[in-house]
């Protein structure tokens, strides 16, 4: 098929067992789901999917994901370049009690009236692979959070008395001030 336009729908079934192999782009911004999620919603995900069956007649779907998400750091607020390399591999079922009775190792896809919305179904792997607090690395963050800071004499005592926490910050705002 096209390496740029995915088809909206497809029968998975029938690309299953004619071994289709689909490329493409879908543009984040048509993603509206996965936006609630992004800081900004600019961007592509390339797409390559191959549907197949195995020897054991198992209707399968594999792929990879990939493309740059926009999120934004919770430490610091700011732009968040989340690189997506998803890898898929799904097993294509038309119950739950069919998907049951899949081999251990399977996730599956179940799908209703034969028909696969692939856009969907994307956005859904694309939502569950996103980290569930984006931070920037602790070395690439504009700020610092402070490590735990420990007196002398909490280190002779072993003690940590849960308080220091407001002389920490009574300093750090004075300092802030100057």
């Amino acid at each position: 098929m096209s390496e740029e336009k995915l088809p909206q729908k497809v029968d998975p079934f029938r690309f299953a067992d004619n071994a289709i192999r689909l490329q493409g782009v879908l543009y984040v911004n048509d993603l509206e789901r996965l936006c609630d999620y992004l800081h900004k919603h600019s961007g592509e995900i390339r797409v390559d999917l191959t549907f197949g069956k195995n020897e054991q007649g198992i209707r399968f779907l594999t792929g990879k994901l990939s493309g740059h998400l926009q999120l934004q750091c919770q430490r610091c607020m700011e732009d968040l370049a989340y690189e997506i390399t998803n890898k898929i591999w799904l097993a294509i079922v038309h119950t739950e009690e069919e998907a049951a009775q899949l081999p251990s190792g399977y996730d599956a896809i179940i799908v209703d009236n034969d028909i696969l919305v692939i856009q969907d179904m994307i956005e859904d792997e694309l939502i569950v692979s996103l980290p569930v607090v984006p931070m920037h690395h602790p070395n690439e963050c504009k700020v610092t959070l402070p490590l735990v800071i420990k007196s002398e004499q909490e280190l002779e005592t072993g003690k940590n008395n849960p308080f220091n926490v407001i002389d920490f910050l009574r300093v750090k705002q004075e300092t802030d001030k100057k």
